[in-house]
C-alpha cells in the first residue's frame, strides 16, 4: 500500500481539535500555538501572538486528539517516537510533541496554507516595500540574477519568494524544490519537487541536494530552493555559476550575515578555505533581499544589496556589498510602533553591460 503523510483537510483536523475548530476556519489566522490543555496562541499577519480562551479538559484529552492526527497521518507518536511533523494535502503543517520531549501533554504548533495568496500591492498596504523597491525587485528577476532572501522565522520569506516568481517569464522552465511544498507558481512549465523521508528500515530517502543535483537534468531556466539549509548550499551555488538563474531563501539578520550562513553551510560539507568558498559565494550570488519583522511586529524589505565580488582587506577576503534600497528607520513611540522611509540608494553594477536585453528591463531611475 503507498504511504502517504498527508491528512485530507485542515477541516478534519479543526474537527479533532474541537476546541480550536473557529479558529482552523478563520481565514485571517496564519497560525495556531497549543501549549498543553488550556494555553492557545494565534498570529494573523504582522501581528504579534494573540491568546484566545480554549481549553481541553484534560492533559490527556490533548493527548488523544494527538494520537488521531498521527493516525490519519500514517506516522507514529509514541514515548519512542515523541516528534510528529505533517503536511496536509493544502500545504498546512503540523508539528506535535509529546513526553518526554514536552512535559505539559501535548504542543502542538500549525501554520496554515493561505486560500489567497498575498500580492505585492498587500505588501504596499502593509507598509513593506515601495513602488520603487516592487520595480528594483522586478528588474533583478527580469535579468535573471541569482537572488537569496535573508530574514528570520515568520517573516515572510516564502510569500516573497512566492512574489518574486510571479516575476519569471512564462517561457521559462522553473523547477523548485522544497521538504514540503509551499510554493505555488502560475507558469505551464513548472515542476514541483519535495523530499521524502525514509519511514521504515529499508526505504530510501531523497534529500534537498538530491533533488537539487537532479534537477540540473531537468533542463530549467530558474532552480528556487524554498530554503538553503545545509550541504545542498554546494550544488544550488554550482547551479547558480552555471548558467542556470535562481532563487533560495535562510535565516539571517542582515545581508551580511547572510553570506555567512552561506559559508557555514558550505563548510559542514566541504573542506575548503574560506578564501575558495568565498570566491564561489561572490560569484554565485547576485543579490539578497532582507525581510525584516520590527517590535511593533510590522514586516518591512528593510535592504535589497548586489554582492559585487570580493576585495582584499587586510590580506583576507571581504565581500563587496552595494546597497541599492533600503528602509530607514527614523523611531519608535511610546507605544513601540515603529515609523520610517523607503529610500533608494546607489545604482548596481550591472547596468553598466552593454547588452540591450538586459538594459530595457531598467526602471528609469537606474538609467544611465
Amino acid at each position: 500500500m503507498e504511504h502517504t503523510d498527508t491528512f485530507s483537510s485542515l477541516d478534519q483536523i479543526g474537527i479533532v481539535l474541537n476546541p480550536i475548530y473557529d479558529l482552523i476556519i478563520d481565514t485571517s489566522v496564519t497560525d495556531i500555538f497549543i501549549y498543553g490543555k488550556d494555553k492557545v496562541f494565534i498570529k494573523r499577519f504582522g501581528e504579534g501572538l494573540e491568546p484566545v480562551k480554549r481549553s481541553w479538559e484534560e492533559d490527556i484529552d490533548l493527548i488523544v486528539a494527538c494520537n488521531t492526527i498521527a493516525q490519519h497521518l500514517k506516522k507514529k507518536l509514541n514515548f519512542d517516537y515523541p516528534i510528529l511533523d505533517g503536511r496536509l494535502d493544502d500545504g498546512s503543517r503540523i508539528n506535535i510533541l509529546i513526553s518526554p520531549v514536552y512535559s505539559s501533554g501535548a504542543c502542538i504548533s500549525i501554520r496554515k496554507f493561505p486560500e489567497t495568496r498575498l500580492t505585492f500591492s498587500d505588501f504596499i498596504e502593509f507598509g513593506s516595500i515601495d513602488k520603487v523597491g516592487i520595480d528594483i525587485l522586478q528588474t533583478i528577476v527580469k535579468m535573471g540574477k541569482n537572488i537569496i532572501i535573508s530574514g528570520g522565522t515568520g517573516t515572510g520569506k516564502t510569500t516573497l519568494l512566492n512574489l518574486l516568481c510571479g516575476f519569471i517569464s512564462d517561457e521559462n522552465i522553473i523547477v523548485t524544490i522544497e521538504d514540503a511544498r509551499e510554493l505555488d507558481i502560475q507558469n505551464p512549465y513548472w515542476s514541483p519537487l519535495e523530499t521524502k523521508k525514509a519511514y521504515y528500515e529499508d526505504d530510501t530517502s531523497i534529500s534537498l541536494r538530491d533533488l537539487v543535483k537532479n534537477s540540473l537534468r531537468m533542463f530549467p531556466k530558474w532552480i528556487i530552493l524554498g530554503e538553503v539549509r545545509s550541504g545542498e548550499v554546494f550544488d544550488l551555488m554550482r547551479a547558480f555559476n552555471s548558467g542556470h538563474s535562481g532563487m533560495s531563501s535562510l535565516h539571517a539578520n542582515n545581508c551580511e550575515d547572510a553570506m555567512f550562513a552561506l559559508e557555514n553551510m558550505f563548510l559542514q560539507g566541504m573542506e575548503m578555505r574560506i578564501e575558495a568558498v568565498r570566491h564561489v559565494i561572490s560569484r554565485a550570488v547576485d543579490v539578497v533581499v532582507q525581510i525584516t519583522r520590527f517590535p511593533d511586529n510590522k514586516i518591512r524589505i528593510t535592504d535589497i544589496s548586489e554582492l559585487r565580488g570580493i576585495e582584499q582587506i587586510n590580506g583576507l577576503p571581504q565581500y563587496k556589498i552595494n546597497k541599492l534600497y533600503g528602509f530607514e528607520l527614523d523611531g519608535i513611540d511610546n507605544e513601540g510602533n515603529t515609523s520610517g522611509s523607503f529610500k533608494l540608494k546607489n545604482n548596481p553594477d550591472f547596468i553598466n553591460t552593454p547588452d540591450s536585453i538586459y538594459n530595457k528591463h531598467l526602471p528609469a531611475f537606474w538609467q544611465k
